[in-house]
């Protein structure tokens, strides 16, 4: 059920100057390299489980990137460049963490939300002023809705939502991003499952860009699952990250976190009988491998404008789309079967069909 914020404008105060001594700088604030940890040295596993699910770590011990990495603070409070609001589509959901900040920020957002904004999609961003926040902007975002049907869907779209706000910060200079917890229980979003996102998403961000520094503020009901989950992902010495190769799951997400699925993705093998095979049925002058001494790449550019690109090559010479499989039992059938020219490929292939039917 959506609700509707109706709340007036008189309803938002500009901060009196009492409030204005409470706003909080970073300065003041532990960095997660420097909090205590437990007092209980981490679970050994080896003596446990035969094998860790991981071999090497993927996010090994680096003490530069714990060191911009805060887990603390009232988010409506903080005084950095930017911090972020979930809400709805139509940007009128009421929730603990627009509330405080709508209020905090004067009349003046809630008019900029209403009439310059008015719609986000989900998974997309909006950046406006902080107005009387000691946050200079606010960038809006809306989460997924969870369930077990699309479940997929959703993990990719909470992923884009942590994605998009950091990369927008960054696209705008703005050094110091606050994070509220995106997903909610009013989204029926896993706690966990979401608090795996946002910790690997902001992971491979702080990995990929040096000077930012991110706060993730969390709710009294948040904080136990992050103060579990965050070691897993930003290890503050080898103790914790060798713990890690054990409790992090297998799936670690890409290079940017976005979740992985390895049943979906597409098999490339290097099948020397299937390429005789295209050069036997080819009946034209130039064969595919005859460009193979072009030295075709294929580069992804930048996305969203965000300026970061995957710098992912794929020369086509050494990892031709030809040698794609898409049926693994069917290859192996028809293998060691040499095919002469294109006539007799099509005859068999239709006597395949009529066997299946017969059958």
């Amino acid at each position: 059920m959506r609700l509707v914020y109706e709340a007036t404008l008189e309803s938002f105060a500009v901060p009196t100057i009492g409030e204005l001594s409470q706003f909080v700088s970073l300065s003041s604030l532990p960095r997660w390299g420097q909090r205590q940890m437990h007092s209980h040295r981490p679970t050994d596993y080896s003596g446990i489980v035969d094998q860790p699910r991981h071999k090497l770590s993927p996010f090994p011990h680096v003490q530069h990137i714990n060191e911009r990495l805060i887990l603390d603070g009232d988010i409506s409070l903080l005084k950095v460049d930017a911090i972020t609001n979930t809400t709805d589509e139509t940007l009128t959901e009421r929730n603990s963490i627009s509330d405080r900040i709508l209020g905090r920020a004067g009349p003046e957002l809630r008019v900029a939300v209403q009439q310059d904004i008015k719609y986000c999609r989900t998974g997309e961003v909006r950046l406006t002023k902080g107005y009387s926040l000691p946050a200079k902007y606010v960038i809006h975002t809306v989460g997924p809705i969870y369930s077990d049907k699309y479940k997929t869907a959703a993990e990719n779209t909470l992923h884009l939502c942590y994605r998009n706000v950091l990369h927008k910060a960054h696209e705008y200079g703005l050094k110091t991003i606050a994070l509220c917890v995106i997903y909610s229980a009013q989204r029926n979003f896993p706690p966990d499952l979401g608090a795996h996102i946002a910790l690997r998403t902001t992971r491979r961000f702080l990995e990929q860009y040096k000077s930012e520094t991110v706060v993730l503020c969390l709710e009294s009901h948040d904080r136990g699952i992050y103060e579990v989950l965050a070691p897993l992902y930003f290890p503050r010495n080898h103790v914790e990250e060798r713990s890690a190769l054990w409790q992090l799951p297998r799936d670690i997400g890409g290079i940017l976190g976005e979740p992985q699925y390895p049943d979906r993705q597409i098999r490339i093998i290097h099948n020397p009988q299937h390429a005789a095979m295209i050069g036997a049925d080819d009946d034209s002058d130039t064969s595919p491998h005859d460009l193979e001494g072009g030295d075709l790449d294929l580069e992804y550019g930048t996305m969203g404008g965000s300026g970061y690109g995957l710098g992912s090559h794929f020369n086509i010479g050494q990892h031709s789309f030809s040698q794609m499989q898409g049926d693994l039992d069917r290859q192996r059938l028809l293998g060691d079967r040499p095919r002469v020219g294109v006539y007799e490929s099509v005859i068999a292939d239709g006597l395949e069909g009529i066997e299946h039917q017969e059958r």
